[in-house]
């Protein structure tokens, strides 16, 4: 039986990929139920199957499969030329989220400017305070 090599098999999956790509965006067209949705209605399969994962060694194989030189080639190679297309993507959930996050920010300096700050012990409180209130924040959205 006539069988592909690795590599064979990487530059066919990519070259069909590439050619596919307007059947992929007319399927995603289509979809009429949130993917996320129905993700968030699986949680017990997903902590499952992560615990499962976790339990096995499947998550910690898959992890240390990924050197140091690999992590660092990927992302100098790939990751980084994407960041600038990324944030600019990503604009409206950034302002979003500064939305909510910068007044519970404001809020926080404002009851830690209430505070002594005179010895080590007043500044550490400052801290721990500062700390709880940002533990707490939570989106809205």
């Amino acid at each position: 039986m006539a069988r592909v090599s690795a590599e064979e098999f990487a530059e066919k999956h990519a070259r069909r990929l590439k050619g596919a790509t307007e059947d992929i965006r007319r399927g995603v067209e289509r979809v009429t139920e949130s993917p996320t949705l129905k993700a968030a209605a699986k949680k017990d399969k997903m902590k499952t199957n992560l615990n499962a994962a976790l339990d096995s060694g499947k998550w910690e194989r898959g992890l240390k499969r990924v050197t140091l030189e690999d992590w660092k080639g990927k992302m100098t190679d790939k990751g980084i030329g994407r960041i600038a297309a990324g944030i600019d993507a990503a604009h409206d959930k950034v302002v979003s989220f500064a939305s909510e996050l910068l007044p519970h920010v404001d809020a926080g300096k404002t009851a830690i400017a209430r505070m002594s700050d005179v010895t080590l012990d007043d500044n550490i409180n400052r801290m721990v305070t500062y700390t709880r209130h940002m533990s707490k924040f939570k989106r809205s959205k």
